[in-house]
């Protein structure tokens, strides 16, 4: 029993040397600043966030039979209706898409169907996962 321990607690001691070590490789290694990596960082998870919200809002709107249309106008071709700044969701999808740039996201009132299709282009979403977010960021349809 006691050699069993004196092994844990080897393996354990190899283990926290082991991360200390990657830690520290990774920081003097990392080809950007602290910011820059933290900023990247965030960009990325809330790319996965929508992904994984978009995801589980299909899979719910399959479940609920919702994909309907029971409206007498189709869903594509809701007006967009800004509750909000459009400078602070410009602010908000330049600081989450860093790719994103002033054209992309230039909105012309009446013509919004133009911006979901520049904004599906460069992002690579479907138009109900763009207007999942901008719905999030004070738009509504």
């Amino acid at each position: 029993m006691n050699q069993i321990d004196k092994d844990s607690d080897k393996i354990l001691v190899a283990t926290l040397a082991g991360i200390g070590l990657g830690v520290a490789a990774g920081v003097l290694l990392a080809p950007k600043n602290g910011r820059d990596t933290r900023d990247e960082l965030m960009r990325q998870l809330n790319r996965a966030s929508d992904e994984v919200n978009s995801s589980v809002k299909r899979w719910t709107s399959n479940l609920k039979g919702s994909g309907k249309n029971t409206g007498t106008k189709p869903q594509e071709e809701y007006d967009l209706v800004m509750h909000g700044s459009w400078e602070d969701v410009k602010r908000q999808m330049k600081q989450n898409y860093g790719e994103l740039t002033e054209e992309d996201l230039r909105y012309d009132k009446g013509r919004e169907h133009e911006l979901l299709d520049r904004l599906q282009a460069r992002m690579g979403k479907t138009r109900d996962e763009i207007k999942r977010m901008l719905s999030d960021m004070n738009f509504s349809w």
